[in-house]
């Protein structure tokens, strides 16, 4: 052992800047490599927490037309499947998503997420109970916290009987503690929430609210196709038959879908933002081939040190030394070398926690968190030292003695070729992520830098708490004293924030119209610059009217100003621009919208609360927020009015694509770091081995800039090689990410000249380093010592 740490110090204090590189370039591979892992773990395990996760199916149904596949669903529908099947154990109708809602406990105010439901609707997910049960939902005004809530509303979590109050204690609306459950982790399908039910009787027989999420528990997974069978024939005799667009035996087989609750995570229904498994296999590749440039580059600087290290070798094996020992040696260095690597990369992931990187992935960076992953890299870390160590120990121990100490050694093109090869896999790799990510990229810039059709540049906007809803116009004319703003407005919505909003489905046969509708004030359309094309703005005292999107009115043609928009139904007042109103990942162009304003008819459901905020032209937004926080204390005391730029809720609204692209973008930077690397193994290899030959060139009047170019231009054919290789998949990686967009950029061919240039770049600068002590030495040295 003590031979082992001897040889290895001297070899590292020898060669110091390629060791230095080399155990600099492990570490970043293993600790991107944990990171890109830690993601995968995230979706790859996504609700596998529930006891019985691959009996739980979440039903989706299509009801033709212009809906689609749908995830909302009428209750008596949902208790309809429910009865329809003895292999359904349990079922849960929910509410759609959670939402964050104030809690007042003992005079402290607690923002936490809250979740419906129908009676027991945990019964399905069984999540483990610290004290109580789920069947406390049935009760009314109970409710199931965790136990990490627990401990910070009571500091304990045995608080069975204990109250927690609605938004405020004044407003009378409490919810007595049922039950705590264990914390469920954070890839979970309903994650830690406050769990209440709603009033047993509402929607109880309302086929008109599809307002209801429905998860089923079967007994097992091969009673599937029988639950199937036998909920279609419930349908059959039970559901109204004017719910089903289309005629025939076979819409109703292609009226209901099971979901698995592994797959849930990955589906678009519902969700177009979900998390595509392309992309978790991309992450898997990733994180392999990051090991494996790694790899690459550690057999490449072992090579590149083999005529340095031949002579004291082989005099080992003079002095006695077996070949066998001399090799056994070699690859316990080698994959102490990793091992080192593979440590000090869990030291920069120890330094870099809690720092911007954990923005990076969805999961926690904490190593204690993930024990089997570091010891997994361990491992890996262990056999890739054997392996990257193999090829080296073998053929550095393969010369007769003899031949060595004479010094009449040379390598063999088989060698030559095998290094060539490692290289070029290496460029390969980086080539084909800057490609991809340069397409993600255009993406990124084209959803910024769009028209949206309305002026989101200029507003700012907030949303006011519920209990000061009543309010509304005096808050707007407060506010609206604030030197440099040009308008206020109040919306259900914040626009462009989501990819569905609320749908509305007016009129019947060849008259039925689909919508999606986004509720406003009369001064909406104005403060956010929409231009009317045809009829009126809204004024003020307008109730229960529309303005429609041109898509409307090419799709409706009979639509006209100041006629209902279908029989039945309210007047349209006017039609504005198609603007971009949901996300990049619908076509806008072509869906219908409309603008509506609550009247008496809608009284009841008047809960608009985002403030639309526009700020004149040159006003500092940042120091406006600054202004619109003080003005909102003064309202009111303690609430938070939760004032941001718009681009910044936009933004959120791709916030899994935008990481994703944050994603491949760090990786593509690390395998170009570990690539060049490489090319600096490879690079001091040549130098070093061909020094006599440099200097017989310099003797015979070769200049520095010619025998730089000698090595240069070798690298640009394996540059170009590797290129035209890369260029294919990295062009298909983008594409298919592209496929998660309607509206989607063009690839421009200025993203493939950039990251050719870019790497060719980087290569001929550290070719051009590290050649350039040899290219200038004193030719009588070279030759001397050769």
């Amino acid at each position: 052992m003590n031979t082992l740490f001897r040889n290895f110090s001297h070899t590292f204090r020898r060669f110091f800047t390629a060791s230095v590189l080399n155990l600099l370039g492990l570490s970043i591979a293993f600790a991107a490599c944990f990171v890109i892992l830690t993601q995968v773990d995230y979706d790859y395990n996504y609700n596998k927490a529930y006891p019985a996760h691959d009996r739980i199916y979440r039903v989706e149904v299509n009801a033709g037309g212009d809906y689609g596949w749908a995830i909302w669903l009428a209750r008596p529908f949902c208790e309809l499947v429910g009865a329809s099947s003895p292999h359904i154990q349990a079922i849960s109708v929910t509410s759609l998503s959670n939402y964050s809602s104030d809690f007042e406990v003992d005079e402290h105010i607690y923002s936490e997420p809250r979740f419906i439901g129908f009676g027991d609707y945990l019964e399905v997910f069984q999540p483990t109970m610290v004290c109580g049960t789920t069947a406390s939902l049935n009760e009314p005004g109970q409710a199931l916290i965790s136990a990490s809530m627990a401990r910070r509303f009571f500091g304990t979590t045995d608080v069975i009987g204990k109250s927690i109050y609605i938004d405020r204690k004044s407003r009378n609306q409490p919810l007595v503690v049922g039950g705590v459950y264990q914390d469920m982790p954070e890839n979970s399908q309903l994650g830690n929430c406050v769990f209440s039910s709603f009033r047993s009787d509402l929607n109880k027989d309302s086929w008109t609210n599809w307002n209801y999420a429905l998860y089923i528990r079967i007994d097992s997974p091969a009673s599937l196709a029988d639950v199937e069978r036998s909920v279609i024939e419930s349908c059959k005799l039970n559901i109204p038959r004017e719910l089903i667009s289309g005629e025939g035996e076979e819409d109703w087989e292609n009226f209901i879908h099971f979901t698995p609750l592994d797959e849930v995570h990955y589906s678009t229904v519902g969700n177009k933002a979900a998390t595509s498994k392309a992309a978790v296999y991309l992450l898997l590749c990733v994180s392999v081939l990051i090991l494996l440039t790694a790899a690459v580059n550690y057999m490449n600087f072992s090579l590149a040190e083999t005529p340095m290290r031949l002579r004291s070798i082989n005099t080992q094996k003079v002095l006695g030394a077996s070949t066998c020992s001399l090799r056994v040696y070699l690859l316990l260095e080698s994959v102490w070398v990793c091992v080192c690597g593979f440590l000090l990369s869990l030291l920069w992931l120890y330094l870099l926690k809690g720092t911007s990187l954990s923005t990076l992935v969805a999961s926690d960076l904490s190593l204690m968190s993930h024990p089997g992953l570091v010891m997994a890299l361990g491992g890996i870390a262990v056999c890739m030292g054997l392996l990257a160590g193999a090829y080296p120990s073998y053929y550095v121990t393969s010369f007769p003695p003899a031949l060595v100490l004479k010094g009449s050694f040379g390598l063999s093109p088989k060698g030559k070729m095998l290094r060539t090869f490692l290289v070029c896999f290496q460029f390969f790799v980086s080539f084909m992520l800057i490609i991809s990510v340069g397409i993600m990229y255009l993406q990124s810039r084209y959803i910024q830098q769009s028209d949206y059709g309305y002026d989101k540049e200029v507003v700012l906007v907030g949303e006011i708490p519920g209990e000061y809803l009543n309010r509304r116009e005096a808050i707007v004319s407060e506010l609206s004293g604030i030197s440099g703003i040009e308008g206020i407005s109040i919306s259900q919505f914040v626009l462009s924030s989501a990819d569905n909003y609320m749908s509305w489905g007016r009129g019947e046969g060849e008259h039925h119209i689909q919508m999606a509708c986004f509720p406003v004030d009369y001064r909406y359309l104005s403060v956010m610059g929409i231009k009317i094309t045809e009829g009126r703005n809204f004024k003020s005292g307008d109730g229960d009217v529309y303005i429609f999107n041109e898509a409307a009115r090419k799709k409706y043609s009979w639509m006209k100003v100041d006629e209902p928009a279908t029989h039945g139904d309210y007047s349209v007042v006017g039609f504005c621009e198609n603007i971009r109103f949901s996300s990049f990942r619908n076509n806008d162009a072509v869906e219908p919208m409309a603008f509506f304003i609550y009247g008496k008819d809608y009284a009841a459901w008047d809960a608009n609360s985002i403030l639309n905020i526009r700020v004149a032209s040159g006003v500092d937004k940042v120091d406006m927020i600054h202004r619109l926080t003080e003005a909102a204390e003064k309202i009111a005391p303690g609430r938070d009015f939760k004032f941001r730029f718009m681009d910044e809720v936009i933004d959120q609204n791709y916030r899994r694509e935008l990481r994703f692209t944050r994603q491949i973008l760090l990786f593509s930077l690390i395998a170009i770091v570990l690539s060049m690397i490489g090319v600096f193994g490879l690079t001091l290899f040549e130098s070093e081995y061909r020094r006599k030959e440099i200097g017989i060139r310099k003797i015979m009047g070769s200049s520095t800039g010619e025998i730089l170019y000698m090595f240069t231009k070798r690298y640009f054919v394996m540059l170009v090689a590797c290129f035209v290789l890369a260029a294919p998949f990295g062009w298909w990686i983008g594409h298919d990410w592209l496929e998660s967009f309607s509206d989607k950029t063009p690839i421009r061919a200025w993203v493939f000249v950039a990251s050719f240039l870019l790497v060719s770049l980087i290569t001929v600068l550290t070719v051009t380093f590290q050649c350039w002590k040899n290219a200038n030495e004193n030719p009588v040295r070279s030759i001397k010592t050769e």
